[in-house]
């Protein structure tokens, strides 16, 4: 061999960089033939240990890599490549029968794995909100409304100026705030979602918002004029939201005009929309004079509101202490739509309730049922007046039309001298 030329087993490296044990770099070159076998020992492991190292890192990759492609076994104990056989025969059979409607004669594949078998003996399962899954889309594109069920009653909490110790008219009573929580329980045991209460006085009002907090809200409260907040109507924010407030004057005492609540409500589950009136017509009593006359003047008004109301066909609902009984019973019954919760008709004539108090609950687009005059036991420690409620229940029906106009009084709200504490 000429000079220059290569010889096997010689490495021909250019200048290289040695760490002696002084660990300071040193330059140096190769020079002449160097055997294979003079390769140090401990890098000839090192070389071994990487080239180990790198064939199983390679291996594990390529296990992984066919397993995740379903290479590797099977779910079952016949051949992978039969089963993708008859998946592509399959295919080919659907195609077959789509490009050729009238060829009826190819066989169907047969299933690759036995029917999971169907269990019937589960047990019904309480689902919470489950009635909510009723309203399908059918349901919906019908227009319809969905059936709804509420409990309402009215409850004369006999004012607490009645059973103030300096001025009061009626002894034997604890204070209007002591008589406030017996009556929140009456409400929460009758397991009600809205009533309308009469004789509601302020002390009354403060007593009732501290105990319900968020869970119910009242209109009008203190936000009318004077007078306006005896009659309000609490409901059940969690099954009720507010859709309307309105007011409409009512007579009182010597004709002095009252505004009573006029509320609609919406419930939250059924999204029926529901009308609530509630008042207290004037009493004939010693101290304020025969009412008779503005009673009569009240019931005419609450009358027509009852049909302006209704005209849409949405339902409603009036609670109050009318201090009457027949009197009021037939003029509401026979000259509109409603019935009354406790019974009676108007078909022939006006056939009046078996029992009637002056506390009424009315309804139109309503059925009532489980109808309760309650007057015993913590009843008669709130009031001198019956605990009143019952249940309704609207059918599912196609929705209202347009609202129809506000309800408006003639008369004007009445002023500071305005007097609502009779019974």
């Amino acid at each position: 061999m000429g000079p220059g030329s290569p010889v096997r087993g010689t490495l021909s490296l250019p200048d290289f960089v040695m760490r002696g044990a002084s660990r300071g770099p040193r330059t140096g070159t190769w020079e002449g033939p160097v055997p294979k076998h003079a390769m140090p020992r401990s890098r000839r492991l090192g070389q071994l240990k990487l080239t180990g190292t790198v064939v199983v890192v390679v291996a594990f990759v390529a296990l992984f890599v066919t397993s995740a492609m379903g290479m590797i076994g099977s779910r079952d104990d016949g051949d992978p490549g039969d089963s993708r056989a008859a998946q592509v025969d399959a295919s080919a059979q659907t195609t077959s029968a789509s490009d050729d409607p009238a060829d009826t004669t190819g066989t169907d594949a047969a299933p690759t794995a036995e029917p999971t078998e169907i269990v019937t003996d589960v047990p019904p399962q309480d689902v919470k909100g489950a009635k909510k899954l009723k309203r399908s889309l059918e349901w919906l594109r019908r227009g319809l409304a969905d059936e709804t069920t509420f409990r309402v009653g009215t409850f004369n909490v006999l004012g607490s100026s009645h059973t103030a110790k300096i001025g009061g008219n009626k002894r034997g009573y604890a204070s209007g705030p002591t008589r406030m929580g017996m009556a929140m329980s009456l409400i929460n045991q009758a397991d009600l979602d809205v009533i309308g209460f009469q004789e509601f006085e302020d002390p009354q009002y403060a007593r009732f918002r501290s105990l319900a907090g968020s869970r119910w809200d009242v209109y009008p409260g203190p936000t009318l004029d004077r007078g306006s907040i005896r009659d309000s109507i609490a409901w059940r924010t969690d099954v009720w939201e507010l859709v309307e407030a309105n007011s409409i004057a009512i007579p009182y005492f010597g004709g002095d005009m009252i505004r009573r609540p006029v509320i609609k409500l919406k419930n939250r589950e059924s999204g029926r929309e529901v009308w609530f009136f509630n008042t207290h017509n004037p009493a004939t009593t010693p101290n304020h004079g025969n009412n008779a006359h503005w009673r009569g003047v009240a019931v005419g008004i609450e009358v027509n509101l009852a049909n302006q109301l209704a005209e849409d066909g949405t339902p409603v609902v009036f609670t109050g202490d009318y201090n009457d009984r027949a009197e009021v019973f037939c003029p509401i019954v026979g000259g509109t739509a409603m019935e009354a919760a406790n019974g009676g008709s108007y078909s022939s004539g006006c056939a009046t309730p078996d029992h009637m108090d002056v506390d009424w609950i009315f309804g139109s687009g309503i059925e009532f049922s489980g109808f309760v005059s309650a007057s015993q036991g913590i009843v008669g420690r709130v009031s001198d007046h019956p605990f009143v409620y019952a249940e309704g229940y609207i059918p599912e029906e196609p929705l209202g039309g347009e609202t129809g106009d506000e309800p408006s009084g003639d008369a004007s709200p009445s002023d500071d001298s305005s007097d609502d504490s009779g019974d």
